[in-house]
């Protein structure tokens, strides 16, 4: 019993001799959130099934459990080392006879990325103005257009999201 009053009391000493900046409770660098729409009706949700996101110069897919599973909007990060990240979306299509194929769409993100001291802690966050995606890298093989939200065009946060894309 000693033993573990003489653990607790220690425990609670160092969590007192930490202070406000050595834990990051700050909002971190955002991640791009797309929300899918039908190009028919361009108000509403659409699922998407078996989508693969790959970042353009990052080795492997990037991977998120929730993108395996039918979902109407995901969250992806963005370069922070460069000023444009190309994102390649492929969804897997299964046929009745079980036989599969793929279906990729590719598009650029281009933006000017500011960093903001956030406290010593959490370092430096990026945040990324003037978002745009050039018209010539949208549509393709289901992907039928894509829209920046934002009227202002920035990526400041996770709290909505920043891109539709119409399938």
């Amino acid at each position: 019993m000693k033993k573990h009053t003489t653990l607790f009391i220690i425990f609670l000493s160092l969590l007192a001799s930490c202070e406000k900046d050595d834990i990051c409770l700050e909002e971190i660098t955002p991640k791009l959130i797309i929300r899918f729409y039908d190009f028919e009706d361009t108000s509403e949700l659409k699922k998407v099934l078996n989508l693969k996101i790959q970042i353009e110069g990052i080795d492997g897919d990037y991977t998120d459990e929730s993108i395996t599973t039918l979902t109407d909007s995901i969250a992806i990060p963005i370069k922070v080392t460069d000023d444009s990240t190309k994102f390649i979306l492929t969804i897997t299509q299964i046929a009745d006879d079980e036989t599969t194929s793929e279906n990729e769409d590719t598009f650029d993100l281009v933006y000017t990325r500011v960093d903001k001291f956030v406290s010593r802690s959490c370092g430096y966050k990026t945040l990324f103005h003037n978002t745009e995606i050039p018209i010539e890298n949208v549509g393709g093989s289901w992907i039928d257009s894509i829209k920046v939200i934002d009227l202002e065009q920035n990526i400041l946060n996770e709290k909505s999201a920043h891109v539709k894309i119409f399938h």
